[in-house]
């Protein structure tokens, strides 16, 4: 039995979900739309695994499990910092210049390339085409259909990266080139609460809100436990079968033979999965398409080769020396066991992608534009740590285990190493170079390590933007020289953006857990932290503990304990309450 079978897509749940809570967004600053973007994410087919009581925090409140590892700044709130994202289509059949104030979602990004492609979408989609981004003749003939889509998804990234006058300068190619000579959106918002990132790779790949695609958080209930929604059986397995519905590459690599090039990488599974879907597991016809994450243990791509494909560009040998601390030396002339990242690095690329006449990226030097000083200096590995042996890259039922490489995903560095593995993918895969269209999908994973580890605005975030910046240039031109510039469709976003949390607005989980056990019965609660599974908005309860009390008793409660931290709490049966 192919495991694609698991993958069910509830036609009446996905009919009945738009039926109540409408495809629409509202202004989600408003009290009234939090339900709805509750609802989208806890579907009629998924009502087992939705939990008993949804939270929803003030906006200012980070929730964590340790004092000791407390992120600077976090996500997954339905509020405005966290839901308010970019959106930027860019290139072939994009209306040059374009200005919206219509309020798109995550789900409107697959039809929409589906649509400029000519192709059909999967039939689980819930978003619409964003007609008004594109030229007016729809899709084009074959002789001038774009040859490839690329979707870049910087990861954590507020819209206001964008328009504050405070860092905006870190961005100016994003916009002087794809906002100026493309179609922007100034309101484009998630229209679900799920700000994760599973959640929303998830759904820029399939087109569905969290509710119909099934990945509503990033760890998922399986019985009483809480496994990630990828990778979960076992972990480092590159396992999408959590997924219930095909994304656009599934559904459009089947209906073109197999021909589109699929490529999809991000240093987090969950973000190349969600994007890229099935590869050979949708069907019997389906090949092995080039999904990767990047390894912190061994340095180089890895991906598991009973799904997915490995190119030979990115095979790792002596020849072919492409682990990221080797491809730095020789390409930047870094050397991460010493150099350390300051407010004052300036990094010149080598290269074979190097962007020309322009290849060395300068920071902000120390200040932000208002004459703000600041400093700072990290190092890309910890001194003294033990460089990897292993040189792994397809998943056998083990994983190193090293960590060595850890740190590098929370500087700049890794993310030049990574956009170059991504480039070096397309070349040899010779994406754009027929008339069958490729589809090609990359997470700029480290804008979310470095928010989380140093915060919103940090002069950390600030410095890394100018790296991004360079990448998206780097990119575009790229396609530019490879494809031409009239051939491609590029899409930029974000899964999510982020909010700090400033001294007494910190929650620890305990506290709220503790409390609930201690008022309605130890082992009440199944997600429990303190035996491993995630915290954040979303409470499972044992019914049995729970006995006679009601959900609404346990809303009440911590309405009532946390009045400082919790804003709102819905229970399942508010949630579920127009469903039959």
């Amino acid at each position: 039995m192919k495991p694609i079978q698991r993958i069910v897509v509830n036609t009446l749940a996905i009919l009945l979900l738009n039926m109540i809570t409408g495809t629409g967004l509202a202004d989600n600053a408003q009290e009234a739309d939090l339900l709805p973007m509750i609802q989208r994410n806890c579907a009629p087919n998924g009502f087992e695994a939705s939990p008993e009581l949804y939270l929803v925090y003030y906006p200012d409140v980070l929730t964590s499990t340790n004092p000791d590892t407390a992120f600077a700044c976090s996500h997954g709130f339905p509020w405005p910092e966290d839901t308010h994202v970019p959106l930027i289509l860019y290139g072939s059949g994009v209306r040059k210049g374009a200005r919206s104030a219509n309020s798109p979602s995550l789900e409107d990004i697959s039809p929409t390339l589906a649509y400029a492609l000519g192709q059909a979408p999967p039939r689980s989609v819930s978003g619409r085409v964003l007609r008004e981004a594109l030229l007016p003749h729809g899709p084009r003939s074959c002789g001038n259909a774009p040859r490839a889509a690329m979707v870049l998804v910087m990861d954590q990234c507020r819209a206001d990266y964008l328009t504050n006058p405070q860092i905006r300068p870190a961005l100016a190619f994003a916009r002087s080139e794809l906002m100026r000579h493309g179609a922007s959106y100034a309101n484009a918002r998630l229209s679900y609460a799920g700000a994760r990132t599973a959640v929303s790779h998830a759904t820029i790949g399939t087109g569905a809100i969290p509710g119909i695609h099934g990945i509503i958080n990033n760890n998922l209930r399986v019985g009483d436990a809480f496994p990630l929604a990828f990778n979960d059986e076992p972990r480092h397995s590159m396992n999408m079968f959590n997924l219930l519905v095909p994304t656009l590459a599934d559904v459009m690599d089947l209906a073109l033979d197999n021909k589109p090039i699929i490529i999809s990488m991000s240093a987090y599974g969950r973000a190349a999965l969600g994007m890229a879907g099935h590869g050979a597991a949708f069907d019997a016809r389906s090949d092995k398409d080039i999904v990767l994450k990047m390894s912190k243990d061994t340095g180089l791509p890895y991906t598991n080769g009973d799904y997915f494909h490995l190119p030979a560009s990115l095979t790792y040998s002596s020849q072919n020396p492409i682990r990221i601390d080797q491809w730095l030396a020789a390409n930047y002339g870094i050397d991460i066991q010493t150099a350390q990242w300051t407010e004052s690095t300036v990094i010149v690329d080598k290269g074979p992608y190097a962007v020309r006449r322009d290849n060395v990226i300068r920071g902000p030097q120390g200040a932000f534009p208002d004459g703000t000083t600041f400093t700072f200096s990290h190092p890309i590995v910890t001194a003294g740590k033990t460089p990897p042996t292993s040189t792994k890259q397809l998943w056998d039922g083990s994983y190193p285990g090293n960590a060595y490489f850890d740190e590098t995903l929370k500087t700049p560095f890794y993310t030049l190493w990574d956009t170059d593995m991504l480039l070096r993918a397309m070349e040899s895969e010779g994406v754009g170079q027929d008339r069958i269209a490729d589809l090609i999908y990359y997470n700029f994973k480290v804008l979310d390590t470095i928010g989380h580890a140093y915060g919103v605005n940090s002069p950390e975030l600030y410095a890394y933007l100018y790296t991004v910046d360079y990448c998206l240039k780097k990119i575009v031109q790229f396609l530019d020289r490879r494809i031409g510039s009239d051939k491609y469709l590029l899409v930029l976003t974000a899964d999510h953006g982020a909010h700090n949390a400033y001294g007494d607005r910190i929650l620890y989980a305990y506290d709220l857990f503790d409390a609930v056990e201690e008022r309605f019965g130890e082992n009440v609660i199944l997600n429990d932290p303190n035996d491993g599974a995630p915290f954040d908005d979303m409470l499972y309860l044992d019914r049995q503990i729970l006995g006679e009390h009601t959900l609404a008793e346990v809303a009440d409660f911590i309405k009532s304990r946390f009045k400082e931290h919790v804003y709102q709490v819905y229970t399942k049966d508010e949630i579920f309450q127009s469903t039959p």
